[in-house]
C-alpha cells in the first residue's frame, strides 16, 4: 500500500500539472487546439498518468473499479505511440472533464489508505 499511495500522490501531481497549463494556456478548447505547447504540456502529463495506473496494486484498482484504469492508461498508450494520430479533440475532453474528476477520485483513495 505505501507504493499505492506514493503512485497516487504522483498521479495528483500531474493532475495539477494540467490544471496549471489550463490556468497558464487558457481553458478554452481553441486556446487548447491553436497551442502546441499547450499539448504537449497536456500530453505529457496523460502519458505520465497512464504510466503511474500501470504501477497501482491490483487490490487498489480492483477495490476502485469506479475509475476507468485501463482506460486510463490505454489513453497513455495512445499518446505515447501513435502521437501522429491522437485526435486533439479527445485529449481536450480528457483534460478539461476527465482529468478533474480522476483528481478527485485519486484524492479520495488517497485519503482512504492512508487512513488504514
Amino acid at each position: 500500500m505505501d507504493n499505492d499511495v506514493k503512485v497516487l500522490k504522483q498521479i495528483i501531481k500531474y493532475c495539477e500539472g494540467i490544471k496549471n497549463a489550463m490556468d497558464r494556456f487558457g481553458s478554452d478548447e481553441e486556446d487548447f487546439l491553436d497551442d502546441i505547447e499547450y499539448q504537449y504540456t497536456c500530453s505529457f502529463c496523460i502519458s505520465q498518468i497512464g504510466e503511474m495506473v500501470k504501477r497501482l496494486s491490483l487490490k487498489t484498482t480492483e477495490r476502485h473499479q469506479e475509475v476507468p484504469w485501463s482506460k486510463v492508461s490505454g489513453m497513455r498508450d495512445i499518446i505515447a505511440h501513435e502521437y501522429g494520430n491522437v485526435n486533439l479533440n479527445i485529449v481536450w475532453v480528457t483534460v478539461s472533464e476527465r482529468i478533474p474528476i480522476l483528481k478527485d477520485a485519486c484524492e479520495d483513495i488517497l485519503r482512504e489508505l492512508e487512513t488504514t
